[in-house]
């Protein structure tokens, strides 16, 4: 697990990262449903990405065994532009990326 977690912080930890990059790695890594949603505003944007991970027996995939789900509220990953890399809130987003 811990290759995971490095792997996800040093992706985050770029200044141009992007949920579509965050997709590419886990549909890389053999996911399949992963979706990501841009929200934009005057201040700027934001990606939204989700990740479903249907297993061999959940329900998802047609079986009767219960989906396990990782959801999380995450703050941001970066101050952009003013600051570049990973910020404190940035936890939460490597926990959920490495975990999927």
């Amino acid at each position: 697990m811990l290759k995971q977690v490095i792997e996800a912080m040093e992706l985050l930890d770029s200044a141009n990262v992007s949920g579509k990059e965050i997709a590419a790695l886990l549909k890389a890594r053999g996911l399949e449903d992963v979706i990501v949603k841009t929200l934009r505003s005057e201040r700027g944007k934001t990606d939204f990405v989700r990740v479903r991970i249907p297993g061999t027996r959940g329900k998802t995939a047609k079986g009767n065994a219960r989906t396990l789900g990782v959801l999380g509220r995450l703050g941001g990953v970066g101050a952009r532009p003013e600051m570049i890399g990973l910020v404190s809130d940035a936890d939460g987003a490597v926990t959920a990326i490495a975990t999927a």
